[in-house]
């Protein structure tokens, strides 16, 4: 049976070319710091209430400034590839999260090339239920950094005693996010027409892509049942009774 560590390598080479290569010419490598990652989810975890294990789910990589001004075109996608391991790790191990698996990287003038350091913690994620966001106390005190065109879904869920549905914005400010029932999802709906992890949004070059991750009850835009989509301004998306409507401002 293949393990975490070597799926996450060959992601990385289906990914990376030669630049990539490059980037860590130094005695930095991400299967290394994959590894820390591990060992910071096992050293950490708690058993809690009903005997789940709960464990970090943002994490930040502090590595030399050298490095990370040579990693940094690469951080976004090397950050969700690691998330993508983090999240494995946590299915093999019984693991538990609050929130979404968040990795990133900092630059930091105390460490030397090739070296680096694991922070983490426990950040309650962004819940949509009963017609409201809730979103984490660290998402509300810090500004969100979007792409071109701000963006965003609004979300609004169908429930006939509660009177006509309200609209709520959710901002898409990383180049990925997972839309499911799951507590470790970037956008949860507590809805039980959606599955766990039930579709994913990719920004990719400017374009958004929507992505059905194989859900029980299906993605449909527009009423059409779908596998893999662009979006555009006014896509119109279903998940069990959740709709989502992506608006984007102007042309791109």
């Amino acid at each position: 049976m293949v393990g975490v560590l070597q799926r996450f390598e060959h992601r990385l080479q289906g990914m990376y070319d030669g630049g990539f290569a490059r980037a860590f010419k130094s005695d930095l490598q991400p299967t290394e710091i994959a590894g820390a990652v591990q060992r910071e989810m096992d050293d950490r975890a708690a058993i809690v209430a009903q005997g789940r294990i709960l464990v970090p789910n943002d994490f930040v990589a502090e590595i030399a400034q050298a490095d990370f001004d040579r990693l940094e075109v690469f951080a976004d996608n090397l950050g969700i590839e690691l998330a993508t391991l983090a999240r494995d790790h946590a299915r093999e191990q019984g693991y538990s999260f609050v929130g979404p698996v968040r990795i990133r990287f900092d630059g930091v003038p105390d460490l030397t090339i090739g070296t680096f350091r694991i922070r983490s913690g426990v950040i309650r994620g962004t819940t949509v239920e009963d017609g409201e966001i809730r979103r984490p106390t660290s998402d509300l005190a810090r500004p969100q950094e979007g792409f071109p065109g701000s963006p965003r879904l609004l979300v609004s869920t169908a429930d006939p005693s509660s009177g006509p549905p309200t609209q709520r914005t959710f901002p898409l400010t990383s180049p990925l996010t997972i839309l499911g029932r799951g507590t470790d999802c970037d956008l949860r709906l507590v809805d039980q027409g959606v599955s766990r992890h039930h579709a994913e949004i990719r920004v990719e070059d400017g374009d958004v892509v929507l992505v059905d991750l194989g859900s029980t009850n299906g993605t449909f835009v527009n009423g059409q049942p779908i596998r893999r989509i662009s979006l555009t301004d006014g896509t119109r998306v279903t998940l069990g009774r959740t709709t989502l409507v992506f608006r984007r401002d102007g042309t791109y």
